[in-house]
């Protein structure tokens, strides 16, 4: 006799059991890996949003590396600027009218203290982060500032500059000081100034506080013997002048166009001592006209030996030290080697966001940088100045003065001024910051988006499986069951 078992469907069960064994594999692995899907294909529906969240992601980790690239430069550039700032205001501290020291002990000082600030405002600009020089704008590949032996002891370099300087400005010369003329003809002075533009001393003019004195304009001639003579005037004394009359001349200094102004006062003959700034009344017109072109011949012979070579150590300065947008003179060693760019912070830049640049881009020859450095070079290449006489007190008075107003804080507003560098890229950190703190939000709600697609939670999947095992445990043994019934064993 025949048991026919088709009652009980053991083919379907086995499908069934074998259904399960694939989903117990597939909750193993995600178990395993952490992971809802392995492949794109398993993921259906999700498959869109997920490589659309994960693109997003991938863009945000982008712009997060480019801020911590920002971040580290920022960082470099807020210690640099800080200790330049401390440097400039040393540089104003060694500016003190009449702060001779005892000997003249503070012209080797400010002249050493001056030398060792400008190395290490030097090494600051030189600043690297693994070797792209951040100081140089978009050219980070060389360091943009020159040593300091070959920027100021080079054959080219700014001290030889500057003494090639002093002579084409007629420093220290006694017959022409600043290659100004002087000429008496009878009761006739003629005074005319340096031939060549933005040289010597230019005369702006010359007034007459006197009935007896006149006064004409004399044009340059490039012809005259010895030497060629600029511009200037000729005073007449028609008749003696008073006691108490003056003769105001205005010149200016080749540093400047800000004309100075230097009065002469006449006082009676045989006057002991003179007066500074003076002369004497003669018996004749001729007699006072020669005393007036000595005395103002001998004031700027002291001028040209002084005051004139001040401005005109600075005049090599503003030459050699080329500020950003300004050509450097010709044979003048290259000091900066960077970009000059007419925006140095729009020259580098990082994108932080879709529609976000960060601008943060510093170069060397800004306003700021320049005249710092100028401050200290015109101190370090004073090395004839040491022995205290009122020659080298004039002088380092004219030194001083100068420095005070290039370094003065009433600066600070000018563009490329280290603070104005300073609060510039103050705000471009700020900015970096508030969209990285965006960022770093927006990147955790993405995450948390993503993890719901592709994330299998441990406990959940860990209940599944347990859940599953005990039905797989069921199915095996009703289908052992099954699979042992027959009416023989029902028999017996």
């Amino acid at each position: 006799m025949i048991v026919n078992k088709s009652l009980y469907p053991i083919s379907q069960n086995l499908r069934s059991i074998s259904q399960m064994n694939k989903q117990f594999e597939n909750l193993q692995l995600q178990l395993a890996t952490g992971k809802r899907h392995n492949t794109l294909a398993e993921m259906g529906g999700d498959r869109v949003h997920e490589l659309s969240l994960r693109a997003r992601l991938g863009r945000i980790e982008g712009f997060q590396a480019n801020i911590l690239t920002v971040e580290n430069r920022m960082s470099f550039y807020t210690n640099g600027l800080e200790r330049l700032d401390e440097i400039e205001a040393d540089a104003r501290a060694l500016a003190v009218p009449g702060a001779y020291g005892t000997d003249g002990i503070n012209f080797v000082n400010s002249r050493n203290q001056a030398t060792n600030l400008l190395m290490e405002v030097i090494d600051i600009l030189n600043t690297d982060i693994t070797g792209q020089y951040i100081f140089g704008g978009n050219r980070s590949d060389a360091k943009p500032v020159a040593s300091f032996d070959e920027m100021m002891n080079g054959p080219d370099g700014f001290r030889q500059f500057t003494l090639d300087r002093y002579a084409l400005d007629g420093v220290g010369d006694a017959d022409h000081p600043g290659g100004m003329g002087f000429g008496v003809a009878g009761e006739t002075v003629t005074l005319t100034g340096s031939f060549a533009d933005g040289t010597g001393i230019k005369i702006a003019g010359v007034t007459i506080n006197s009935a007896g004195i006149s006064r004409s304009d004399v044009a340059a001639d490039p012809a005259a013997v010895p030497q060629s003579t600029g511009a200037g005037h000729a005073l007449s004394f028609d008749s003696q002048p008073a006691v108490g009359d003056m003769i105001t001349i205005s010149y200016t200094l080749p540093h400047s166009d800000t004309p100075v102004h230097k009065s002469f006062t006449v006082v009676a003959e045989g006057t002991d001592p003179m007066p500074a700034d003076s002369f004497a009344l003669g018996g004749t017109a001729e007699d006072t006209a020669a005393a007036f072109a000595a005395s103002v011949k001998a004031e700027f012979v002291t001028i040209g030996a002084t005051d004139l070579k001040s401005a005109s150590v600075y005049k090599a300065a503003d030459l050699f030290f080329n500020a950003n947008g300004e050509a450097q003179a010709a044979g003048a060693t290259e000091w900066y080697r960077g970009q000059s760019s007419a925006n140095p912070r729009q020259a580098v830049s990082a994108n932080v966001d879709e529609n976000t640049k960060a601008q943060y881009g510093v170069q060397a020859n800004e306003q700021g940088f320049v005249e710092l450095i100028k401050g200290l070079a015109v101190f370090a290449v004073s090395d004839d100045m040491s022995d205290l006489d009122p020659a080298n007190a004039r002088r380092y008075d004219a030194l001083v003065a100068i420095q005070r107003d290039r370094l003065s804080e009433s600066n600070n507003s000018q563009a490329g001024s280290i603070e104005l560098i300073t609060m510039e890229l103050g705000l471009a950190a700020s900015t970096v910051n508030t969209v990285k703190q965006r960022h770093t939000q927006y990147e955790a709600q993405l995450e948390t988006m993503l993890a719901d697609i592709s994330v299998a939670p441990r406990e959940e999947v860990a209940m599944m499986l347990l859940e599953l095992q005990i039905q797989l445990q069921a199915s095996y043994q009703a289908t052992s069951m099954a699979s042992q019934l027959s009416l023989v064993n029902y028999l017996r």
